[in-house]
């Protein structure tokens, strides 16, 4: 689990030192945060973390932050992003945790 929250403090780097709009910069981090505090979560089994949300997941989530950070958010690419965040926090925070 360390290394899904080292993947989120990066992702966070990341998105700091872009120059996307402020407004989605915000809309970006608090879902990051959100996600870091859900790994935080006591009842979060490692299953949990290395089944949909393992570190590939976070990894993929990583790659897809540095082309929107490099590259500016064209188009779809943020709306991709945050779509691909709240599946993560949805698996995370979801109904798997209460099994």
């Amino acid at each position: 689990m360390d290394q899904q929250y080292c993947i989120i403090n990066q992702c966070l780097q990341l998105l700091k030192q872009s120059d996307l709009p402020t407004i989605k910069k915000l809309r970006v981090e608090i879902q990051l945060i959100q996600m870091k505090r859900l790994l935080l979560n006591d009842r979060l089994t490692n299953d949990m973390v290395t089944g949909a949300c393992g570190e590939d997941v976070f990894e993929g989530l990583l790659n897809q932050m540095r082309r929107i950070c490099g590259e500016g958010s064209q188009g779809d690419a943020l709306t991709d992003l945050m779509e691909r965040i709240g599946g993560m926090l949805t698996v995370l925070g979801g109904e798997h945790a209460h099994h």
